[in-house]
């Protein structure tokens, strides 16, 4: 059985079912990263930027190199909170540049920059997704057609507008994740098959699939 892909988290996995990629910052030690039982991804929060920011670079880079560090990230652009956007800009050009040269793919917290995300995706050479995903139909094809993936959070289970953007997007091109809500990823299927007609196995598959393409991840299942 393929597991419950939840790709962005803050918490521990729930159950022996559920493959959790948790939340980690550039400035946890490596030593406390690499005896973890389960993935992480790591990277410079806007929110967390300093205008001097080569430090906390350097950090994410040793970081980064951990055997259970599969992506870079959270991070982005966020035009609501945090420095400058031209100083965010900067520091996200350089984790594209971590994750372009270790190969691998990056999970971006974007807030109010989709079309200053479209300007520079042209620089991205590994799979980027865009975890909890809000935007509307416009920005949704406009990012697809530059190679992203969305990730849909618990927003899904009760926002209506958003269900129906979620019905209208690529299967291959989905991911779901429980952020930092109190919700179980299972709980997250369930509802996402229940809209698009699926049956949940069925919905679990697309999805690790869609993970083994991007996380290059080749265990059988």
């Amino acid at each position: 059985m393929n597991p419950f892909i939840n790709l962005h988290s803050h918490r521990k996995p729930k159950s022996d079912e559920e493959f959790v990629i948790r939340n980690a910052y550039h400035f946890i030690d490596e030593e406390k990263v690499e005896p973890l039982p389960y993935s992480i991804s790591a990277g410079i929060h806007p929110w967390q930027l300093k205008e001097d920011f080569l430090l906390q670079i350097n950090q994410l880079t040793k970081l980064a190199s951990c055997k259970n560090v599969i992506a870079i990230g959270e991070c982005g652009l966020d035009r609501i909170k945090g420095p400058a956007i031209e100083i965010q800009i900067d520091a996200f050009r350089a984790q594209i540049d971590i994750a372009n040269r270790i190969k691998k793919p990056m999970i971006l917290h974007l807030v109010k920059s989709y079309s200053d995300m479209l300007a520079i995706s042209h620089s991205m050479k590994t799979p980027w997704i865009i975890h909890g995903f809000k935007g509307n139909s416009i920005e949704a094809e406009n990012l697809l057609k530059k190679g992203a993936r969305l990730s849909f959070g618990p927003r899904l289970l009760t926002d209506e507008t958003m269900q129906v953007l979620f019905t209208s997007i690529p299967l291959d091109c989905i991911y779901l994740e429980t952020d930092t809500k109190p919700v179980l990823i299972d709980e997250m299927y369930r509802k996402s098959a229940l809209l698009r007609n699926l049956e949940i196995d069925d919905l679990r598959r697309g999805i690790w699939l869609n993970f083994a393409r991007d996380f290059n991840y080749h265990e059988t299942r």
